[in-house]
């Protein structure tokens, strides 16, 4: 089978995915939405929601790239799967469909309906002082469009490193992949956090550990820098925001880099099949 692509075999093999592992994805939305809804009830500080939306959002696309491709673990499943009578392309394809073209929207339409509408009809259950629910709606999708474009990009950025890097751990190792997963997100963090400190501190020319380098994670979550430093006995910290053409330009870059490693889990899969 070579690398072309049929559309009559993509869409079957789409229909195939789903036929296969509905109860998995059913599954999966019943818990993002449980999750939406209690975190919406019991939790009132939306700002600081925003790193569980973030972490469940990852979550979900990780758990989706597991729906990929048959368990590794499964001799004759991941083998029924490699010999399926599609291209690599096609069965790569097939997963991004499902982990990326329908899981966003999907979760985007969920995440507004299930902590706005659900949310207000299991409120209404007690005595509150609520507002209306055309006033709620309103506030909701005044709440969305208000929030800086920046910050969508960060967390798209964030649901691709996690979702590629699974990928490549997923389709390269047949078992314990989400210890290796998370392990290996752990190394990437500390000697990526190291690399920039110890960067950021040549630069600024202060003591090494003093240097607050770019992003809590990556660069792509924060647009400026800071160090300390000390002015008569008194410690101050000081921040430098990067100028617009530097941030797009930091945007794309980690756009290309993730696109690399999609790209990475594809030639992975193609592998196996060899």
């Amino acid at each position: 089978m070579n690398d072309t692509l049929n559309m009559n075999r993509f869409w079957l093999l789409v229909r195939r995915q789903w036929t296969e592992n509905k109860k998995i994805y059913l599954l999966l939305w019943g818990v993002i939405s449980l999750s939406f809804v209690a975190l919406s009830v019991f939790y009132s500080e939306r700002n600081d929601m925003q790193l569980f939306y973030i972490l469940l959002f990852c979550f979900g696309g990780c758990v989706m790239v597991t729906t990929l491709f048959s368990r590794w673990s499964d001799f004759g499943r991941s083998s029924f799967f490699l010999l399926l009578p599609a291209s690599v392309t096609e069965k790569f394809l097939c997963g991004l469909f499902y982990g990326i073209i329908l899981f966003i929207p999907v979760y985007c339409l969920n995440y507004f309906f299930c902590t706005y509408i659900v949310t207000y009809l299991i409120i209404l259950l007690v005595p509150n002082n609520l507002l209306s629910f055309s006033a709620v709606i309103s506030g909701g999708i005044n709440e969305i469009s208000s929030t800086p474009f920046s910050t969508y990009v960060v967390i798209l950025l964030t649901f691709l490193f996690a979702q590629s890097l699974y990928m490549i751990i997923a389709v390269r190792f047949k078992k314990k992949q989400i210890l290796i997963f998370l392990l290996t997100i752990m190394a990437i963090l500390v000697l990526y956090g190291n690399g920039m400190n110890i960067l950021m501190s040549n630069i600024a020319h202060v003591p090494r550990g003093s240097v607050r380098p770019p992003g809590i994670i990556l660069t792509f979550l924060s647009p400026d820098f800071g160090y300390g430093k000390s002015i008569v006995n008194q410690a101050s910290f000081e921040y430098f925001s990067f100028i617009k053409v530097i941030w797009y330009l930091n945007n794309l870059i980690w756009f290309v880099v993730f696109f690399m490693l999609y790209l990475t889990a594809w030639f992975k899969l193609k592998e196996r099949e060899l």
